[in-house]
């Protein structure tokens, strides 16, 4: 293998780490979208439930059964 086809080759490598390296980039990318998407979700899950648990802390007491059940 000559100076020239071990340069093609190195170059041919180049390119396709460049792209595989663009194409993981976007992965990341679009993996981060999603962590903070779910995260704004649970979030907001986490203060519909704080929120229903104050309210069933604040609703009367169930008064007892009769005495006769």
């Amino acid at each position: 293998m000559d100076r020239q086809d071990r340069l093609n080759h190195l170059e041919s490598l180049l390119s396709h780490q460049e792209s595989a390296l663009a194409d993981l980039s976007d992965v990341v990318a679009k993996q981060w979208r999603l962590l903070d998407e779910m995260d704004h979700r649970f979030k907001r899950l986490e203060a519909r439930l704080q929120n229903l648990e104050d309210r069933a802390d604040q609703s009367p007491q169930k008064e007892p059964p009769p005495p006769h059940y």
